[in-house]
């Protein structure tokens, strides 16, 4: 049995949290973009953390079940529906077999992942399950989905799962779920703090607070590679020596008009574009539900600044982690 694509939706794909081992030798990492709310949703149905979901983008998929089968959905604030019935995203839904599942639109935020119970079968490729679109590899035959496409539940129920199947029988969905006005405080800022990197030396102090006083704007030029932004140049002279440089999420290079350009997962490896720096881990999540006309502010961070705000980011997302454990444990003995 299977989930089936009735509408494809924009860009939706299979995803896992990415190839880790591969940027050396010019393989991206590819994966979910926004990898707190990969985590969360696969948590909420009893996954584990790094399993492949269905990653969707601004307009979102229809999907029917053809059998039992429970679900969370996490990411931007998309109204969703289970035959027209409208469901909460952050709690765990039961699909009963030929139900649709689908989605309407939201003005804020870019991405949506959906996690089903069990996992899904997909292709893997270097480890992971993650779509590479370019190289036509992993997830659904190394593309997104199209409708019609039927994805193979794995079904490799935990005794978590078992029971949520049981308690979900009457009820259809939990009473609990990740409350998102807490969550929201994560993403809907527009303060970005950037780490010095190698290529900072090229600018002068004058040069990073003109950028940093300086609001852009996310341009029509947005995808899995990264964002590129809009506003006054970051610098108004060339660089000429700029050598190659290893690039990574959140690198922050200049394009030859000398906008920010910010690079998400399906970045290549080396750039010779000018680099200011790197987005600081825990604002890495939130460029993923940048859209067109996000704004986005640059501040720049000492790494010790960095590392003290880092724990701080860790210790929000570890108690909502162990909210969810807590509650999940609780399902299991009812």
């Amino acid at each position: 049995m299977s989930v089936i694509i009735r509408e494809s939706g924009l860009y939706t794909s299979i995803q896992d949290l990415g190839r880790q081992k591969y940027q050396h030798i010019g393989i991206v990492k590819n994966g979910s973009i926004d990898q707190l709310n990969h985590r969360l949703a696969n948590m909420l149905v009893g996954n584990d953390e790094e399993e492949a979901l269905i990653e969707m983008t601004i307009k979102l998929p229809s999907i029917q079940f053809t059998e039992p089968t429970l679900i969370a959905f996490t990411g931007a604030n998309f109204p969703a529906y289970k035959d027209h019935k409208k469901i909460t995203p952050y709690k765990i839904h039961l699909m009963n077999k030929g139900e649709v599942l689908s989605f309407g639109e939201t003005s804020k935020g870019t991405r949506g992942y959906l996690a089903i119970a069990g996992g899904i079968v997909a292709e893997e490729w270097l480890g992971s399950k993650s779509t590479s679109i370019r190289l036509e590899m992993g997830g659904f035959k190394g593309r997104t989905l199209q409708e019609g496409d039927e994805i193979e539940l794995c079904r490799n129920y935990t005794a978590i799962q078992k029971k949520l199947f049981e308690n979900l029988e009457v009820t259809e969905t939990t009473a609990w779920g990740i409350d998102q006005y807490t969550l929201a405080l994560n993403y809907y800022t527009d303060i970005f703090h950037v780490i010095s990197g190698e290529g900072m030396t090229h600018f002068n102090a004058e040069e990073i607070k003109h950028l940093e006083n300086q609001v852009y704007k996310v341009s029509n030029r947005f995808n899995r590679t990264g964002l590129t932004l809009e506003g006054k140049s970051v610098i108004n002279r060339k660089i000429v020596d700029q050598s190659f440089l290893s690039v990574k999420k959140g690198t922050v290079l200049l394009n030859q008009e000398n906008q920010p350009v910010v690079m998400l997962n399906d970045h290549q490896s080396l750039s010779s574009y000018p680099q200011i720096g790197t987005i600081a881990s825990y604002h890495i999540d939130k460029l993923a539900q940048k859209k067109q006309g996000s704004k986005m502010i640059f501040k720049k961070l000492t790494i010790q600044e960095a590392e003290l705000n880092m724990k701080k980011h860790a210790q929000f997302v570890k108690q909502i982690k162990t909210g969810i454990r807590y509650k999940l444990n609780e399902e299991l003995n009812k």
